[in-house]
């Protein structure tokens, strides 16, 4: 009885998807501890994810924090500076193994359940051609219910909008024919989500377990970044490909 239940439990294990965790980390320091210590403890078999981090040009202490997580299912490399050349570098490096890949911010964590949870959406949605998606985000160190309202109203325009914030996730099939644009410094995720878009369909999973940062919203300012957010999404693509974000850590 104890072999039958162990040989169904390897059955049931076999049967989830392989995850692939790329997060591009450039001056991160302040982040990337907590973010890869959430990912340590995630509820998934550690044989069906890995973890890849690419630093890229940082001139903080990012590549020394992030080694210290270095072995198992994590690896830790460097490329050029740029997150679009991070995230391509990432795609190279990935399993073959891999069914889908999670292109995570560095100041973005995971709750312990969030691919448990997303392998079990996917599975049961196997059937709708889905190739791109993105999650409901909720704010990580600033729990008022301003940023909450703020930030449930950007979850209403990515699932609508087919856009994203912190995270993408994507066919790994797909990899071999969609990169991110390296050209561009602004917007280069809503350009992967319409390639993306070519060969299938969008999706938005909704889960309390994804967190991020909201430096760039208490720096900025709620309302005038959601103006500046909006205004790019409708006309990323005609915005100079030089253009980037403002550094803000």
């Amino acid at each position: 009885m104890l072999n039958f239940l162990n040989n169904l439990e390897n059955q049931m294990d076999q049967k989830q998807l392989f995850f692939s965790v790329v997060i591009p980390a450039h001056n991160e320091e302040k982040y990337i501890e907590n973010t890869l210590t959430k990912i340590s403890n995630l509820n998934y078999p550690i044989e069906k994810f890995e973890v890849v981090v690419v630093e890229n040009g940082s001139t903080d202490k990012t590549f020394e924090i992030v080694k210290k997580f270095e072995g198992g299912n994590i690896r830790v490399l460097k490329s050029e500076k740029g997150v679009s050349k991070a995230k391509n570098f990432g795609i190279k490096q990935i399993s073959n193994l891999s069914d889908w890949i999670v292109f995570l911010d560095a100041d973005t964590i995971l709750e312990s359940n969030f691919l448990k949870d997303l392998d079990l959406f996917l599975q049961k949605n196997s059937d709708k051609n889905l190739t791109v998606g993105t999650t409901s985000v909720k704010p990580l160190e600033n729990k008022s219910w301003q940023a909450r309202m703020w930030m449930g109203m950007y979850d209403l325009v990515h699932k609508y909008t087919k856009v994203s914030y912190s995270i993408q996730i994507a066919k790994t099939s797909l990899m071999k024919k969609v990169k991110f644009n390296e050209k561009l410094r602004l917007a280069e995720d809503l350009q992967f989500i319409k390639d993306c878009l070519v060969y299938g369909k969008f999706f938005y999973f909704d889960t309390d377990a994804v967190l991020t940062s909201v430096r760039r919203f208490e720096k900025i300012g709620w309302i005038k970044l959601f103006v500046i957010w909006t205004w790019g999404s409708i006309l990323w693509r005609f915005r100079d490909p030089e253009e980037d974000y403002p550094v803000i850590r």
